[in-house]
């Protein structure tokens, strides 16, 4: 059965990245959470999307080069305010659902990045049910070098030709792609053949919800696991 993983959270709902849009996607029964985490001055794993927070009338703060006290303080309210890593192990580490934690490593470098997370993962008591994803390769890589038990899974956005000849070459047995690119002839059939799991992001299209459930894949990420929970009861009661 095709898994349902919550894009940030419930983001259709709540704002992305909160511990309101993660405490949704628990609620709503969401097999697993995706997340995305930088790091700030002071080394904290902060979950946020981009590397820059928005404040209103002032210049938003950047990530890299902003302490997590003053990274907090922009959020009002304590559900919308910017999370810590170790918050969300909290959270989740009660339920069954996995967690995948895409590694933010590029354009905006965070130095140190992958030593941090080593830190928090032997503590979360949830090691088994961590997923590290990045579009930054080599940060993977690493990762993996670091904790050899470690699930990791590359991102990437454009078409690829025999994707698993290179996944293979790094030695990975997952992948995250963006779902457009499973309809390219062969694709799927390939990374199947190879024994690569595949999980498609962001997907929010109920047609295409069916299309990869019919096909069987590994997880699909989106902002409404609501809405694909439903869509998946109803397929498996066409099966």
């Amino acid at each position: 059965m095709t898994r349902i993983w919550a894009h940030a959270g419930a983001t259709a709902v709540f704002p992305p990245n909160t511990m309101a849009a993660y405490r949704r996607a628990i609620d709503d029964g969401a097999d697993g959470i995706e997340l995305d985490v930088h790091l700030s001055r002071d080394s904290r794993l902060v979950c946020h999307h981009d590397p820059v927070v928005p404040v209103p009338g002032r210049a938003p703060l950047v990530i890299r080069d902003t302490r997590y006290a003053d990274l907090r303080a922009a959020g009002a309210e304590v559900d919308t305010r910017i999370p810590l890593l170790e918050e969300v192990f909290a959270l989740v580490r009660p339920t069954g659902l996995t967690l995948n934690v895409e590694v933010k490593n590029g354009p905006v470098v965070y130095p140190g990045i992958e030593e941090a997370l080593v830190r928090i993962h032997h503590a979360s008591g949830m090691g088994d049910r961590i997923v590290y994803s990045s579009f930054n390769h080599f940060t993977l890589l690493e990762l993996g070098r670091l904790i050899p038990d470690a699930q990791i899974a590359p991102l990437y956005s454009e078409g690829l030709v025999d994707p698993w000849v290179y996944l293979r070459h790094l030695g990975v047995t997952a992948v995250h792609p963006m779902y457009l690119t499973l309809h390219a002839p062969g694709v799927l059939a390939g990374l199947a053949s190879a024994g690569i799991a595949v999980r498609a992001w962001t997907v929010n299209d109920p047609a295409e919800w069916r299309w990869l459930f019919d096909h069987d894949v590994d997880a699909v990420i989106t902002d409404d696991p609501a809405g694909a929970l439903a869509v998946r009861a109803g397929a498996a009661v066409r099966r």
